[in-house]
């Protein structure tokens, strides 16, 4: 596909959801650059292009068009530090992400631009310290200097109209759970639900996006449960779960299940929480995750419930 096609695809997707140059480039590159870009005066980076189509809900397997070998080293790099983070093989990607921030450094290209690059490298080092014990204060303090890397008026809660990367959802997802984790649940909540809004709105489709979706009701769901919003937490349950069959993630799909067995058991649905719980306990088995399912069970025997 020649650059000035891959520019009109992008300016078509951009005017037909009515959004204008500065808010899709916002915090990815300027206006001008994106300019450029759809009049096909320009060839974006591959980290440019991703976000770009990303905000514009467009399957990134059009990144792979065209790029350097380089950049395809780099992105291949991050994919597999994203997947190390997702096992929690932290060893492994913290080892990935020196070796990922050594090739960023290396660039020589002047009109490279490195900050979505950077956001994430930041990002995943935050995830490995969090892992390593260090205090939620600290890297709540971390995920907001990062966010504001490409959003710097994120006043902390609220999204607003902002168009979101992937990596983004990410990132205020986290910043959402450590608020909660201090006490902080209104802000949890609302960052949560805006997030959840906006994903319902304009991104419910990719592979990173569904798996990202079902993780924000996961955390609401547990969330409503534990104020005491059964109803509210099962429906977000529901919902969740039918997305998890729909798109074929199973990553957060025990976890839903168990989040709903706990919201029966407190509505005094016994029967129906006991057959939740046992598949969420066989799911997670069946995954290999025993301490989780075990877990699980324990749960269960909190309500009284027993297989």
């Amino acid at each position: 596909m020649g650059h000035y096609m891959l520019g009109t695809l992008i300016r078509d997707a951009r005017e037909r959801q009515k959004f204008s140059q500065e808010e899709l480039s916002y915090g990815i590159c300027t206006s001008s650059t994106l300019s450029r870009i759809e009049n096909g005066v320009q060839m974006p980076g591959k980290k440019i292009l991703e976000g770009l189509l990303q905000r514009l809900g467009i399957t990134d397997q059009i990144c792979d068009i065209y790029h350097s070998r380089e950049e395809l080293e780099r992105y291949e790099m991050e994919q597999n530090l994203v997947r190390c983070l997702g096992k929690k093989q932290f060893a492994e990607a913290e080892r990935l992400a020196d070796l990922l921030e050594d090739k960023i450094q290396k660039v020589q290209n002047k009109e490279y631009s490195r900050k979505m690059e950077d956001q994430y490298l930041k990002f995943a080092r935050i995830l490995i310290r969090k892992h390593q014990g260090e205090s939620t204060q600290n890297i709540l303090r971390q995920l907001l200097e990062v966010i504001h890397m490409t959003i710097p008026d994120f006043d902390g809660v609220h999204i607003k109209t902002r168009l979101l990367t992937y990596h983004e959802i990410s990132i205020l997802n986290n910043i959402g759970c450590c608020y909660h984790t201090i006490g902080r649940k209104w802000d949890a909540f609302q960052l949560l639900l805006e997030l959840k809004e906006y994903m319902e709105k304009y991104l419910l489709n990719g592979q990173e996006l569904s798996v990202k979706y079902p993780m924000i009701l996961q955390n609401l769901s547990s969330w409503m449960g534990q104020e005491g919003y059964y109803e509210d937490a099962l429906e977000l349950c529901q919902k969740g779960i039918e997305f998890c069959i729909e798109y074929g993630k199973m990553h957060t799909f025990p976890m839903l299940l168990c989040n709903k067995a706990c919201a029966l058991a407190e509505l005094g649905q016994y029967e129906m929480s006991k057959e939740i719980f046992y598949q969420s306990s066989a799911v997670f088995q069946a995954m290999g995750q025993q301490e989780r399912a075990d877990q699980v069970r324990k749960y269960a025997e909190n309500y009284g419930i027993s297989e």
